[in-house]
Parts: C-alpha cells; structure tokens; sequence
C-alpha cells in the first residue's frame, strides 16, 4: 500500500503552515521579481502544489489590479486637483562679491610704416611727436576711502596711484600700453577711471587721439577704420591675464564677411601685447567693422585708424569697443561743427549687420530740440554681412546723438572730421583730424575722464543724450586733478534730446566728471584743441562703474 504521507508535495498533505511558507506575501514578490518564466519552471524533483500555483497567480493578479486602480486614481485626481497655474519669476539682479579690476590703459599712436613721420622740411622732431598723457583716479564711494592701485607699463616698473584730496591719483607721460589693478574699496570695487591722451600737430600723426582705459573682455565689436591705400588700421591686442589667449577675429567690409585666415589663431602670451596690420591680412576696403573673440582668457582690443591723402595728414584715432548688436543704439559725443561742399572729409555714420538677413534700419539725430530723422535715411537697407556709411554732411553745428532702430540686430559708431587750412607742402590739400565714438548702452552711473584739460586739450564738452521719452535729471560731481571732489550739478536732458555741458562750467583743472541718473543715459567727453593749421578732435566714452558691471541677473527656471 500506498504511504499517504509519501508525496509530501501533494495536494491534500499541505497543511495551512505550508500554504504560508510556500506561497505567502514574500514568496510571491520574489517569484514575480523573477519573472512568469521562473513561476512556472518546477523545481527538479518535485513539482510546484497546485494551491501555491493558485496563489501566486492570485498575487500576480492583485497587483496588477492595484497599479491599475492606482493610475486611474492618479487620472481622477489630475482632474479634480489641476496644479496652479505657472507665475513668472522676476529675474533678480544679484551683487558679485567685489575683487580687483584690472584695465588696461594705451599708449600713443604709433607710425606704421617707414621710418620718418613727416616728409615737410619746415617741421622740427617736436612738431612730429606725440605728446601724451595718461591720467588715473580712483574715487571715493560713499563711506569707503578711494582704492588702491597700481600701474604697471608693459615690461617696466610699477607705480602706485598716490593719495590726493578724496581720491587716488596719477599722471604720468605715456611711451607704451600698462596694465591697471585697483583692489576693492571695503566691500565695493574700485571706482577706476583713466585714459591716455595724446597731441601730435604735426607729420603724418597729426591729430588728438584720446583712449580710456579698457576692461577686458572675450567678445569686443570694433566699428571703424579702413585698409583702403592711403589708409593704415592697426589692431592692437593686449592680454592682462596670467594665461595665454587665443583671439580670433571676423571682419565685415563694405562687400560682406572677408575671409582673413591670418586672423584666426592668433596666440597673446601673458602679460604681452600683439599688433597686426589689418591691411597686411585683409583686402583693401573704405570700410572695416570687427569682432574679436578671445579664448583661454579675456583681451582688451582696439584699432589705430591712421590716413594719409599723398604726403598730407588726412587723421588719426583710436577705434574703441561699441556695444554687441542690438535692435536699438545710441551714439553718443557727435559735436558737428561748420561743413562746406568742398571740405575734404566729412562726418558720417557708420553701420554693420552682422546677420545672415537684411536689415532694415531708420536713423535719427536727437539734437537739443528733440528727435529730428537723418534725411535719406528713414528706412536704410543693410545687406548681410555689409558695412555701410551715411554721410552727416549738412547737419547744422551742435550737439547730438544718433539714435538708430533695426529690424535685425545691428551696431555701429560715428567718425566726426575736421578740415583744416592747406599748407605749403600741397596747397590744394587740406589736413583732416578724425574722431570716432561707438555705440554705447544707456547708464545711470559712470566716470568721464577728463585728460589733460588745459594743458594739452583747450576744451572739454561733456553731451548728455535721453534716448527716453520722457525727461531724466542727471547729476554730474567734477573731480579735480588735486583729486578734490566739486559741488555737483543737475542737468534735465529732455526727451530724445541731446545736451552739451562745458567742463569749465562745472569747475576749474578737472580731471573727470562722475554721472549718475535715476534712467540711463548714454553720455560722452568731446575733446578739442586748436593745431596752428585746423581743429583738433577726439572723443572719450563713459566709463562703467566696475560694481554695477559686477551685478549678475541670476534666471529662475
């Protein structure tokens, strides 16, 4: 006979124990862990009771129901509980803790090619050199006292700006570029503020040439200057930082993108500064426009503009940073003065789109009695990559702004001329000075150097320009070269309007002028000095307050 007890795993043999070991809670979420395949393998032996199998399909089946119900729940709810509907986060501005800034400020223009400077017997060696001058502040903010700060010329020794009234000052006769560095003012940046000036009446650097020192930057847009014969555009590139960069610059030209391959690569040790002669590495062109795009550390970039017409001195200045491309510019400085048909330069505006689509641009003069349009230039088309000048020939003396809207990004800059009186060495040509001043983003604070007033400069008008539609009160406080603070004065600017303030009127032997206004403003210096032969100009921008340059707008996602 048969022993009822024999097959163990039989049906009616399990006990209510064994059905729990066998096919409990835990048995059944490791067996589903292993899959269906696992559930229905038997053991080698014996084979699987029918009850476990049950239960276990049992189990299966309940969980599947419960993550069904569970979903289905999830649905409802979705329903009946929508979340809140999503707010725009405003997006803060947030202060950077302040460190040091560094600038860098140029040196004085330098001949680019040969060996003289001057091809007219009756000039001596002084009338054919630069007289420059660089001047440095640091200013005091508030409770803080005004900054330390050293300068430090390329490959020479440093000086430390020496304290003088409220501020920190030095003046010194520059022969080359330096680097700046100003440490922080308590818990603030520095307020730094300086520029190189220099006086040339004579030879082929004839002209005022005024430069302020310059934060540097990965990207910088250069509008200006030209390599058409007769014409020299020199681009100088510094690196004050303490790892090689590498600079790649893309040219627009009066045909569209030039391709200019000894342009790319081009490697700045640190510390050290390189020059290239664009019209060595580009076609020749009336007009050039430039960015240049640093990488492994940021540059500081400008362009010496220098022209000849035949042997007679046709301007020289230095092409500094316009702002990016944007949708709505100003320009700020444009002091227009006498024109005549027969002059042999004139004031014009200069334009580049840098996009892939033509742009269309309406450009305005905001004047001291408002907006008035350039005539001919109400909807002014620019071709891809193109760069396009607009005379200002015509447009009555005075101060202005020139206000440019786009359909597409664009940016530019003004180069301003005077003619001067023919001499000797060709009667039938007439010596010219140029100046530019780029586009430049509206600010409620800012410094404007003041170099050299009354020593190599004769006068300093400092223009106000609104871009607003409404009226904005702007504060100026004078700083002389003591380094004694002035009583400050409130200028209204009306809107879309333009106003020209003398430096004289804010005080005697001023070294800068700070700005401050509850709206921006995009303000500017305009330099002058009169050469026994002409008008001598130049044009000097605001410099930005580094701690409000420090402010980051953090984004909420």
């Amino acid at each position: 006979m048969t022993n009822p007890n024999s097959n163990k795993g039989g049906e009616m043999s399990s006990s209510p124990r064994d059905v729990m070991t066998s096919g409990g809670e835990d048995d059944i979420s490791r067996e589903s862990a292993r899959g269906e395949d696992d559930i229905s393998r038997p053991t080698t032996g014996s084979r699987p009771k029918r009850s476990t199998r049950a239960l276990r399909r049992i189990g299966t089946t309940t969980s599947a129901v419960l993550l069904l119900a569970a979903a289905a729940g999830a649905v409802v709810a979705g329903q009946y509980y929508a979340p809140a509907d999503a707010t725009a986060v405003p997006a803060p501005l947030v202060d950077v803790p302040a460190g040091p800034v560094t600038v860098v400020c140029a040196g004085p223009p330098t001949p680019t090619s040969g060996h003289g400077m001057a091809v007219d017997p009756t000039l001596g060696q002084a009338d054919v050199t630069p007289t420059t001058r660089t001047e440095l502040l640091t200013l005091p903010r508030g409770d803080a006292p005004a900054a330390e700060a050293a300068y430090i010329p390329l490959g020479g020794a440093s000086q430390e700006l020496q304290p003088a009234g409220d501020s920190r000052v030095l003046r010194t006769d520059a022969t080359g570029s330096a680097i700046v560095q100003a440490q922080p003012a308590g818990e603030t940046s520095a307020l730094l503020a300086g520029a190189t000036l220099a006086r040339t009446t004579g030879g082929d650097l004839r002209g005022l040439s005024a430069t302020a020192c310059q934060t540097p930057a990965t990207t910088t847009w250069l509008v200006g200057g030209a390599t058409e014969p007769g014409a020299s555009a020199q681009l100088v590139l510094t690196n004050p930082g303490r790892t090689p960069a590498t600079v790649n610059v893309t040219a627009w030209t009066s045909l569209g993108v030039a391709q200019a391959p000894l342009l790319t690569g081009i490697v700045i040790a640190p510390g050290a500064q390189t020059a290239v002669l664009l019209e060595g590495a580009l076609t020749g062109d009336p007009r050039l426009a430039l960015r240049v795009d640093a990488a492994g550390g940021e540059v500081t970039a400008a362009v010496q503009d220098l022209r000849l017409k035949g042997f007679v001195p046709a301007g020289v200045d230095v092409v500094a940073p316009a702002t990016a491309p944007a949708l709505a510019l100003t320009i700020p400085g444009v002091l227009l003065g006498e024109t005549n048909l027969d002059d042999a330069a004139t004031s014009a505006v200069r334009l580049v789109n840098p996009g892939e689509e033509v742009a269309t641009a309406k450009v305005r003069l905001l004047g001291p009695d408002g907006a008035t349009e350039l005539p001919g230039a109400e909807a002014v088309a620019l071709d891809p990559g193109v760069v396009l000048d607009l005379s200002l020939a015509g447009i009555a003396p005075g101060a202005y702004a020139v206000s440019i809207e786009a359909d597409r990004p664009v940016t530019g800059a003004v180069v301003l001329a005077r003619t001067g009186t023919p001499g000797e060495l060709d009667p039938d040509v007439a010596p010219v000075d140029r100046a530019w001043t780029a586009a430049a983003e509206p600010r409620t604070t800012g410094i404007l150097p003041v170099p050299a007033l009354g020593e190599l400069v004769e006068t300093a008008t400092v223009t106000l320009s609104n871009p607003a539609e409404v009226p904005v009160d702007v504060e100026l406080v004078p700083t002389t070269r003591a380094g004694a603070r002035g009583e400050p004065v409130t200028v209204t600017v009306p809107a879309e309007a333009t106003v020209a303030t003398p430096v004289g009127d804010l005080g005697g032997a001023v070294a800068a002028v700070q700005l401050s206004a509850a709206d921006g403003v995009v303000a500017a210096v305009v330099l002058t000095v009169q050469a026994p032969d002409g008008e001598l100009i130049s044009v000097l921008p605001t410099v930005a307050d580094p701690h409000a340059e420090r402010a980051v707008r953090v984004d909420v996602r």
